[in-house]
């Protein structure tokens, strides 16, 4: 009976000893070998212009997949394609729908994001998910650009003014860095907390990005984490710009790491911003109210 209670004292003591040894969590991916992830979005957005509230729904949906091309003292190479970027949006004013994947849409936004879809742009992303420079961005902006020429004269204008927008190297480089902006810098155990920050561009318009993590706990190699994420709009840098914002808020996470890759395996979100657009129009500034509500969910595909 005594060595049946050591046996039971001595595995449960084994077990305490595995939660509280540290991890690390760093990405180790297979050269060559094609990872994807899907992102889901929705969000649901109350404004207020000339005293009147209008509600908006944006549904949005993007995959991406990529490859390590070489690494070399903890630095990768990694080549990103943006597969699907998709969005619905719902107000009173009408919906709107756009999809990369339709190849042969007239919709000048859509020709733009077909084209981003079709080509590759390679970044430079540590094993600690810091993303550190482009590759190629001139080339893959270059490429993006030539879809102008297939745009009539009187859509050309409202086309390049959306591309350069869409392809701003922040903008595009808001769409990677999130993917591994959550892996801490040094070993962690179940209790401990780390912190990352992140840039997030669209639309002529950039927000600060806190997040906060604690490590919860890790069952057959899957690190369970909770967070939070501070977001805060930056001043608009370009005094000729005709809408600038000044919004403030918080989102609280849930996801899981594969400690074997440091791929975020599922991560899902929800939080709420609140502040101001001011629209300039003919020496005119308009200052609408606005709240957003939004929920995302972000899954590795198999």
């Amino acid at each position: 009976m005594k060595k049946i209670v050591s046996s039971v004292i001595f595995t449960l003591m084994g077990i305490s000893l595995m939660a509280q040894a540290p991890v690390t969590l760093k990405l180790n991916l297979e050269k060559g070998k094609v990872y994807k992830v899907k992102s889901t979005s929705k969000q649901t957005m109350q404004i207020t212009a000339g005293g009147q509230q209008i509600n908006m729904d944006v549904l949005s949906s993007n995959s991406i997949s990529y490859k390590v091309l070489k690494q070399e003292n903890g630095v990768m190479d990694i080549e990103f394609k943006f597969d699907t970027i998709a969005s619905k949006t719902s107000s009173p004013m009408g919906n709107k729908e756009t999809n990369s994947a339709k190849l042969a849409s007239k919709d000048p936004v859509e020709k733009i994001m077909n084209k981003m879809s079709a080509n590759k742009i390679i970044a430079k992303i540590s094993t600690a998910g810091k993303f550190i420079d482009f590759v190629n961005y001139s080339k893959f902006k270059d490429n993006v650009m030539f879809v102008l020429d297939s745009i009539p004269a009187g859509k050309k204008d409202m086309a390049k003014t959306v591309a350069d927008m869409l392809l701003k190297e922040s903008a595009v480089k808001s769409m990677i860095e999130p993917l591994f902006a959550y892996l801490p810098e040094s070993a962690v155990k179940v209790g401990d907390a780390w912190e990352t920050t992140y840039l997030r561009s669209a639309s002529g318009m950039s927000m600060l990005a806190l997040n906060s993590f604690t490590l919860k706990g890790i069952v057959e190699n899957v690190a369970t984490v909770s967070g939070k994420t501070e977001i805060e709009s930056l001043p608009s840098t370009d005094p000729s710009a005709q809408m600038s914002q000044e919004l403030k808020g918080s989102m609280t996470f849930d996801g899981t790491i594969d400690v074997a890759t440091g791929l975020a395996l599922r991560n899902t979100a929800k939080g709420r911003i609140e502040g101001t657009t001011t629209v300039k129009n003919n020496g005119n500034e308009m200052k609408m109210p606005i709240v957003v509500d939004s929920q995302s969910e972000t899954i590795m595909m198999k």
